[in-house]
């Protein structure tokens, strides 16, 4: 198991000291101490793109890995969050509006709400119209990141674990990537579900909390909404925010 911890990167900058060169206006060498500085400023701008190039290309790296890799990818989610929670802890809920902004921000490129929402809706995503699967996926994300930013809230420096990386296998699209979050007294177990799309991007796709599965209780009480209203899916849609997570 590896503790998920804060990685710094750090900037490295090189300075270079370059004196003048003390000449005799008499000596034979004076046109080699008096060389324009433009030789200078160039190498000095070469250096600089190079040191540029080479700090683009590092974080080209760490990305490309953080998106061929689910477990990176999961604690990269985490610490983000994490520095989230730190930031808008003292000012919630005078500031909720900022605080479900930054957490969108932060899960919008790791979470596939459209293949979430297109689960908890079971069947009835085929006869709905693409109004309502478009007006749906809204409604499901921003209900989930509200009361997800409300729970995050209760974080208190626990430590989280992230158990069980096994290796990859060729030509697999679909893990569990668990974690461990340890309080006082009590481990609770989470677990995300990751599938690996077209485009070689890991996506989270489900998300079991303590033996809950997310995915499932919330396509239960979709078919539950939608039965007991008759199959009016504007009518679950819009009321789903409010009686569904």
């Amino acid at each position: 198991m590896k503790i998920v911890r804060v990685s710094m990167i750090a900037m490295l900058s090189v300075v270079a000291s370059i004196g003048a060169a003390q000449s005799d206006p008499n000596n034979d060498t004076t046109a080699i101490a008096k060389r324009p500085s433009v030789d200078i400023k160039l190498k000095s701008k070469l250096d600089q793109s190079k040191q540029t190039q080479g700090l683009l290309i590092t974080e080209a790296l760490v990305s490309a890995k953080i998106q061929e890799d689910p477990f990176s990818r999961v604690e990269q989610v985490t610490l983000e969050l994490i520095e989230v929670i730190k930031s808008h802890r003292n000012t919630n809920p005078t500031n909720e509006k900022s605080f479900f902004s930054a957490i969108r921000k932060v899960l919008k490129p790791h979470v596939d709400f459209s293949y979430m929402a297109k689960m908890v809706m079971g069947s009835y995503r085929k006869i709905a119209t693409n109004e309502q699967r478009d007006e749906f996926t809204r409604v499901f994300r921003d209900g989930l990141i509200e009361t997800y930013g409300r729970g995050l809230l209760s974080f208190n420096n626990e430590k989280i674990i992230l158990a069980d990386q096994s290796p990859l296998k060729k030509g697999q699209n679909k893990v569990y990537v668990k974690q461990e979050i340890h309080g006082l007294d009590k481990i609770y177990p989470l677990s995300y579900t990751m599938r690996k799309k077209k485009t070689g991007k890991w996506m989270i796709t489900n998300v079991t909390i303590n033996g809950i599965n997310l995915g499932k209780t919330l396509r239960n009480q979709f078919l539950q909404s939608a039965q007991k209203n008759s199959n009016d899916l504007d009518f679950v849609i819009s009321s789903w925010a409010n009686q569904a997570i």
